[in-house]
């Protein structure tokens, strides 16, 4: 296999995007503070308050009386103040001003604003609403459909077949699924829909399933930094604690690069892709601190894989011609070689050797059709199953553990032997991240049953964690090593959320930005955790210690 590597240094004047945000916080001495209250002076518990300029917001909640502060970088910011069951406001703040920024807010129910795990919780359960929480699910959530609310089902027909708009590959249909896919649609998101046409009466606050912020999450401050770009589709996080860098995917066509944020003077750069069209989709961090990072585009009719040496910025492209599949993601095994997942029909894992370049693949064995709790059941997709494999991850003893996200089942490969071993976990339809922790316990998110599942290997026993977001959607998952703390992205919640498995207890971190929809995320070694937004096109950070500054040492 032949390496094609680029010199970014020749490009670097065209595509090297160096931009500086805001200078480490460590000089930073400014602060808004203020109250936030309802419209009778009560104080709101929980509230988001926002401070933004330019690329860069800091957030944090209001306490338990209703204050907040924020300490930030000298400026004139934006500051915006919203909570749930209520309107919000904003205002304009000089910091260099003395005073309180107070915000009075008033009762308001905005369905628009409500997240894409209580729109869920609002619809019943049957097959109907299975098959656009399965089908549309993948891409976006509830609060990203309400917004064609009112369309017929001839409307959603037309529309979603060419819906990405030529961002990234266009969606594809049999005429049976599509046809009952916009019926669907139509019944609860169509002119006549309970709750959510554009004439119907809005729920009551008592209906919602709404999960308020624990006192633990009170404490912490989120920052947001746009990506360069005016509307680059930011997928998934990876961290380089060692080297301070928060690599990201850059994951539409027009982008196709492989991002970098180096955390401690808070700039970007820019890494193109050579092959148009690739659609960068996950980092991970080797431990010599190369990134490598799967590329989901159908083009080429090959295999894809690239790498990036963090201190040249040289980025190294790798194919296997005639393979037509889309790789997904990336796991670094003990021997320092890779394991990628493959979102394609072939029923294959893949593995990549870093010395000779070279890919292999290891075929296994599918049902005769989709098990009953399936999301392929689920969207009623026709003939046999597809070996969809949506992420992998690697034990202490070389085994590989991928998700099979169709069929909702986790797959174990045996390199040495190429067997595979399925486990079915209970009630889950798909699932998408997948983490081995140290004690070689198996982690998963059960997305559409909207779970955290873990795997004991040893007994075959499986256990699932509720977290407190009724329709959470658990996606990427990493574990703090430090405290044994389980980390994921809630991608229909809108949160952050962590999970003591000493004690089964989560603590949920909403993200300041409205459908953030953040996927695999990464933890530094301050113990923050990075993500993305994907139609933001933003990098978020959670700082759970709250104001403490970010280029604090």
């Amino acid at each position: 296999m032949q390496a094609i590597a680029q010199k970014i240094g020749t490009i670097a004047s065209a595509f090297l995007a160096l931009l500086s945000l805001t200078g480490a916080l460590a000089a930073s001495d400014a602060q808004i503070h203020g109250l936030v209250t309802d419209n009778t002076g009560k104080p709101i518990r929980g509230a988001i308050v926002k401070a933004t300029s330019g690329r860069l917001s800091i957030s944090r909640y209001s306490q338990n009386d209703g204050r907040y502060e924020i300490t930030l970088p000298t400026g004139s910011y934006e500051v915006s103040a919203e909570a749930y069951g209520f309107g919000s406001k904003k205002q304009t703040k000089d910091v260099t001003q003395s005073g309180d920024t107070n915000f009075s807010l008033s009762p308001r129910l905005d369905v628009t604003r409500l997240t894409g795990a209580e729109l869920e919780a609002l619809l019943p359960d049957n097959q109907q609403t299975r098959l656009i929480r399965s089908t549309c699910g993948g891409c976006h959530s509830f609060d990203t459909i309400i917004k064609r609310r009112g369309n017929t089902a001839e409307q959603w027909q037309s529309f979603l077949p060419t819906m990405t708009a030529g961002r990234m590959f266009q969606p594809q249909y049999d005429p049976a699924q599509l046809a009952a896919l916009g019926s669907a649609l139509e019944k609860y998101f169509g002119p006549d829909a309970p709750y959510f046409g554009p004439d119907s009466d809005p729920p009551k606050l008592e209906q919602i399933k709404h999960a308020d912020i624990s006192d633990a999450a009170l404490k912490a401050t989120i920052r947001e930094y746009k990506v360069p770009g005016n509307d680059t589709w930011v997928h998934s996080v990876a961290v380089d604690p060692v080297r301070d860098i928060a690599w990201f995917s850059e994951y539409d066509y027009q982008s196709n690069k492989v991002g970098r944020f180096n955390i401690s003077t808070e700039t970007f750069e820019e890494y193109p892709v050579p092959t148009p069209k690739s659609v960068p989709h996950t980092p991970i961090v080797a431990k010599d601190g190369r990134l490598w990072m799967a590329l989901d585009g159908p083009v080429d009719n090959a295999a894809k894989l690239v790498s990036v040496d963090p201190t040249s910025g040289k980025l190294t492209e790798y194919k296997w011609p005639g393979k037509q599949v889309n790789t997904h993601t990336v796991a670094v095994a003990p021997d320092g070689n890779l394991w990628l997942s493959s979102m394609s029909s072939s029923n294959e894992f893949l593995s990549f050797n870093v010395k000779s370049e070279q890919f292999k693949g290891y075929k296994h064995a599918l049902p005769a059709s989709y098990p009953e709790v399936s999301a392929g059941a689920y969207e009623q997709i026709p003939g046999e199953p597809s070996g969809i494999s949506y992420d992998v991850a690697v034990d202490s003893k070389g085994g590989v553990w991928f998700t099979e996200t169709r069929l909702g089942t986790i797959a174990r490969l045996d390199p040495q032997t190429g067997e595979t071993t399925e486990y079915k976990p209970p009630e889950t339809p798909n699932m998408n991240g997948i983490m081995v922790d140290g004690g070689d316990n198996v982690w998963f998110s059960d997305f559409m049953g909207h779970k955290l599942g873990k795997l004991d290997p040893k007994t075959r026993a499986f256990k699932m964690y509720q977290p407190p977001t009724a329709n959470a959607r658990p996606y990427g998952i990493v574990e703090e090593k430090k405290t044994g703390s389980i980390w994921f992205a809630d991608y229909n919640g809108n949160n952050i959320t962590r999970f003591d498995p000493k004690t089964e207890t989560f603590t949920q971190y909403p993200i300041p930005t409205h459908g953030a929809y953040p996927r695999f995320v990464g933890l530094d070694r301050q113990g923050r955790i990075w993500f993305a937004e994907w139609w933001s096109g933003k990098i978020g950070v959670v700082d759970p210690r709250g104001s403490e500054q970010l280029a604090s040492r």
